[in-house]
């Protein structure tokens, strides 16, 4: 073996480790037993639920009682059910909701790295969770960032279901707004692709595809009637607040708030978390 072939094999076996060693790290998922302890010393437990839709097994976690209005989680890319943990645990809120966080199609435990980059059918695989609602009110569905968009679609596809108020906590919905990075296309070249964690290659083949998607979006806006509440801040560089403008004005049959901040950034649900959590409770009151 020359010197070139042996330096060749070095760098190519080290990719593959670090690879390994990034997919292993970069999950941003936990198993069913780890969200079991991380409720070990809370009065409320969660339930674990697994379904079938779309030739997809979709994971859901649901903490509350049956007969309480119903909160539906969806959460961005990338990420899982993991992400709404703290919301989960909050004794406020599950004094007030039965709380839901649904694992979206190629993230969690629902088909973890297989992507389904139709916001249609990724709808479709979280219908389903609509029929647990056992409350005469409807659901209050919450979309952050790329659930957002899966979120208004729950609501075109299927309004007798998901006729509910809806949070939308800095969604990605226009598509003349979708901002790509300089690291999203090459990285969707079949000899690159294998270097990114599965999240991430989940997330880039969404992100990809995600402008088109939002097209075919477009002419469904205005069946939407469901009171919305958009939360953003001004400077996102993730997803550009634009976006929520964009929402706002598309849906002009739906009551529509918005509070867009000067000092919010993308990671809202977690670092302003005080301000999502009194939202919902706000939410929850009115409905």
């Amino acid at each position: 073996m020359n010197k070139i072939t042996k330096r060749l094999s070095i760098v190519i076996l080290t990719l593959i480790t670090l690879s390994f060693l990034f997919d292993s790290c970069m999950q941003f998922r936990i198993s069913d037993h780890r969200f079991q302890k991380k409720f070990k010393k809370l009065a409320h437990k969660p339930k674990i639920g697994k379904y079938t839709a779309e030739g997809r097994s979709i994971r859901y976690i649901e903490v509350g009682e049956e007969d309480k209005p119903m909160i539906l989680f969806v959460h961005g890319a990338p990420g899982s059910s993991k992400d709404y943990i703290k919301y989960l645990q909050d004794t406020d809120l599950v004094a007030n909701a039965r709380l839901i966080a649904v694992d979206r199609p190629g993230y969690g435990y629902s088909g973890f790295g297989k992507a389904m980059t139709s916001i249609e059918k990724q709808a479709a695989c979280i219908a389903p969770i609509l029929d647990l609602n056992k409350n005469s009110k409807p659901v209050l569905l919450v979309g952050h960032s790329y659930g957002g968009p899966v979120v208004a679609r729950l609501a075109m596809d299927y309004p007798d279901k998901a006729n509910g108020p809806m949070l939308m906590l800095a969604p990605g919905f226009d598509p003349d707004n979708e901002r790509l990075f300089w690291f999203n296309k090459p990285f969707n070249w079949w000899g690159l692709r294998w270097l990114l964690p599965r999240s991430m290659r989940t997330a880039n083949y969404e992100k990809i595809s995600h402008s088109a998607e939002l097209q075919l979006m477009k002419p469904l806006w205005d069946t939407l009637q469901n009171r919305t509440t958009f939360i953003h801040g001004y400077p996102d560089w993730i997803v550009p607040i634009e976006n929520s403008q964009f929402g706002v004005k598309m849906m002009a049959n739906a009551e529509v708030d918005s509070l867009f901040d000067k000092d919010m950034n993308h990671l809202m649900i977690w670092n302003r978390y005080e301000l999502v959590k009194a939202q919902l409770l706000k939410m929850l009151a009115d409905m």
